[in-house]
């Protein structure tokens, strides 16, 4: 498995970089947790600006828990009885879940906390096969690479003391959400007329958004997908003819009674499905026009 090498003789470099604000590849300050190298980085930056009286703004991308997986000793040791892979596994996101923390410690101490907005979310499900890799899905269906809920529905946490109360949502949300939230946030108009997939989640903080309204849709190697506020159609197997791929056989499904995908509801519903695949086949024309370099010319 992949034990950290503490022989500098025999490391081999991995292929990955750090690089700063500026471009220019970082050297210094790289053994050990990634999650707290990186963090080492951002701190320093969100302390410099709360020091000059300035707005921040930072984006943490962590490493973990993507393959592969090489957490230190004293956090293997927290789980010694598992397989090498779990102790790995679980030891990353317990480290990096230590460094979540010390940002949020570290906001509370400069008196910065009440009125900063911490986000934290994953990009897609488990990676590896169910019946071998330590991440889990639980009851949904699907992986990494599927368009099933197992494969892109994933823990999205919102913290701002100051603005909004705890609590749990069922309305939809996806990372194209943040660009337009941010704009809202600070008061900024989006520079040009390009589409956006995303909304501004603004109201939803303010307790004033009952329901999502807009769709999210997906595609991604001959599956799609579109979610509304309670229904997703899904489909797997399109395949590509002239540069446009054909949508596969569609499957529907009531996400709020049934988020595991178990019971396709296509048949009693074909005015749905094709009001969603109308919905579905829009979008896709809006994604090809911007592939084209439609919505980025001057």
């Amino acid at each position: 498995w992949w034990d950290p090498e503490n022989r500098t003789e025999k490391l081999k470099h991995y292929g990955t970089r750090y690089w700063d604000q500026k471009g220019k590849e970082v050297t210094e300050n790289l053994r050990g947790d990634n999650s707290r190298v990186i963090m080492d980085r951002a701190i320093p930056f969100i302390q410099s600006s709360v020091k000059s009286d300035k707005p921040f703004f930072s984006v943490i991308w962590f490493h973990t828990p993507h393959l592969p997986v090489v957490a230190g000793p004293q956090y293997t040791a927290l789980y010694k009885g598992e397989s090498k892979y779990k102790q790995h596994y679980y030891g990353c996101i317990t480290a990096m879940d230590e460094q979540v923390g010390r940002l949020r410690t570290e906001l509370r101490a400069m008196g910065v906390a009440q009125n900063t907005l911490v986000a934290f979310c994953s990009d897609n499900g488990p990676e590896g096969q169910a019946n071998s890799a330590p991440g889990v899905a639980g009851h949904l269906s699907g992986r990494k690479r599927s368009l099933l809920e197992g494969g892109i529905r994933v823990p999205g946490l919102i913290e701002w003391p100051g603005k909004v109360r705890p609590g749990n949502t069922d309305i939809p949300a996806v990372t194209s959400d943040y660009l337009p939230t941010i704009l809202d946030l600070i008061g900024a108009e989006q520079t040009d007329k390009r589409p956006l997939d995303g909304i501004s989640l603004v109201p939803l903080f303010k307790g004033k958004m009952k329901e999502r309204g807009q769709p999210i849709g997906f595609q991604s190697a001959g599956q799609v997908a579109l979610i509304s506020d309670r229904y997703k159609i899904y489909g797997s197997g399109g395949r590509k003819k002239e540069q446009k791929l054909t949508l596969p056989k569609l499957k529907l499904f009531d996400l709020k009674k049934d988020p595991s995908e178990k019971n396709d509801l296509a048949v009693q519903h074909p005015d749905l499905i094709k009001k969603m695949t109308a919905t579905l086949e829009q979008w896709r024309k809006s994604c090809r026009h911007s592939d084209t370099g439609g919505d980025y010319k001057d």
